[in-house]
């Protein structure tokens, strides 16, 4: 992975982010002007008593809704987020303008609505946005107050106040300074913050791209040598284990089992990593689900034997036929046969089961192990995430990540259901007709 594509990544998730902050503020916009014109229409009486115009604020308020509405509709239509960005905030500016104007001009404290506008600019657009839609507010504020002392619109007074524009031009310059300077340094503050924690956010974004990149290159790496390493083990019991007597073939042996867990342990953090990065392809075919899931767990029933634990089998249908990955699945079902194993004590009973439930199959491993504390269940899925318990039997925490990731690539999920003492029930369901083209976030 070179500088260009960790760059475009950093780009493509700033952008994402872009569309999630501009997708929430259109949200909040839309719900805070529907509710506030249901609030005017429900307090009618009140607003007339206050002479404030109750159809309309109204209006204004609904029209501030259709922008939020258009934006979101245009996120979903795949239009340019700055000129949804642009587009939206200056409307809110100008309905926020004639919302003052309605609800008192000069003699209502509506102007603070100014600040949030230019402090979502701040994140949207930056600080050049931030100070360009702060001079369109304190433009547009200008302007209205000009016009009412013109006499060309006429002043809403609330509160039964007398106010005679033309006679306090003097009055209305403090007013738009007090409303102007604030909205001017705010758009300046919020800009450069909002800069800063974009430029630290995008470096962070880089800095985990490449730590990745490189993490993927040495484990790459790493195969070449340990694959030697087990090829020498190999030939070296093939050739010499006649003469070797039972302490050094066991050591050997030893050897040879580490060095294999080793490369499956690299096998495993290269295909996490491919998933991670959305490389990693599934080879799709019809399978029995049933069958194959009976020969997985038969295949560990000589391990099950040795640690004297009973392993059952509870299939469906022999004619249930999924179209899925059947090597990444089958490496799910021993992870997740494995885990059992590894934590159920002698004389307990191991189940695999299939169920189909609609348009999913759903298999379980079902242990009788000690269970899993619930502190530990929402993290046992993560990479490296372990539950952490006393003996020998620690794994590396990786097993999981790779089923939970296989049974997502897949279009299906996986979880646990566990109770202290009484063991763990692990399962996963997957899609009878297979993953859907939908980008699967892990």
């Amino acid at each position: 992975m070179n500088s260009s594509t960790l760059n475009s990544n950093a780009e493509q998730t700033i952008d994402s982010e872009e569309a999630r902050d501009l997708r929430n503020t259109l949200l909040y916009a839309g719900i805070i002007t529907i509710g506030l014109s249901v609030m005017i229409l429900a307090t009618s009486p009140l607003v007339i008593s206050l002479q404030i115009p109750p159809m309309e604020t109204t209006l204004l308020a609904l029209c501030s809704a259709i922008v939020s509405v258009l934006g979101i509709y245009g996120l979903q239509r795949g239009w340019p987020i700055k000129a949804i960005s642009w587009t939206s905030l200056t409307a809110y500016a100008i309905i926020i303008t004639m919302t003052i104007h309605y609800t008192g001009g000069p003699l209502t404290p509506m102007p603070a609505l100014y600040l949030l506008v230019v402090v979502a600019a701040s994140f949207l657009l930056g600080r050049q946005g931030a100070t360009i839609i702060a001079f369109v507010s304190v433009v547009s504020y200008a302007l209205m107050l000009l016009l009412e002392y013109l006499g060309v619109i006429k002043m809403v007074l609330i509160w039964d106040i007398t106010f005679e524009p033309q006679t306090r031009g003097a009055l209305l310059i403090i007013n738009w300074l007090a409303v102007a300077i604030p909205t001017l340094i705010t758009s300046q503050l919020a800009g450069v913050l909002a800069e800063r924690l974009k430029e630290t956010n995008a470096e962070l974004i880089e800095s985990e791209r490449m730590q990745n990149s490189l993490t993927h290159m040495i484990i790459h790496d790493l195969r070449n040598p340990i694959t030697a390493v087990t090829g020498s083990l190999d030939l070296l019991l093939m050739t010499l284990g006649d003469k070797m007597n039972g302490d050094q073939r066991n050591l050997l042996k030893n050897a040879q089992h580490s060095g294999k867990m080793l490369l499956g342990l690299v096998g495993e953090l290269l295909d996490i990593n491919k998933m991670e990065a959305g490389k990693f392809e599934l080879h799709l075919e019809p399978v029995n689900i049933c069958k194959l899931v009976a020969q997985n767990t038969e295949a560990m029933r000589a391990a099950a034997e040795l640690e004297g634990q009973n392993l059952e089998i509870t299939a469906c249908s022999t004619e249930t036929v999924i179209n899925c990955d059947p090597q990444l699945i089958s490496r799910v079902i021993s992870n997740l046969l494995t885990n059992a194993f590894k934590y159920t004590p002698e004389g307990g009973a191991i189940t695999s089961k299939v169920e189909r439930e609609g348009e999913e199959v759903v298999i379980s491993v079902i242990d009788t192990g000690p269970g899993i504390p619930p502190k530990y269940r929402d993290h046992i899925f993560e990479k490296f995430g372990q539950v952490k318990q006393d003996g020998p039997r620690q794994g590396t925490g990786l097993g999981l990540t790779l089923c939970k990731m296989a049974a997502r690539a897949h279009g299906g999920d996986i979880w646990v259901e566990s109770e202290v003492g009484k063991g763990s029930t692990f399962a996963f369901s997957l899609p009878i007709v297979g993953p859907s083209d939908a980008k699967v976030e892990f």
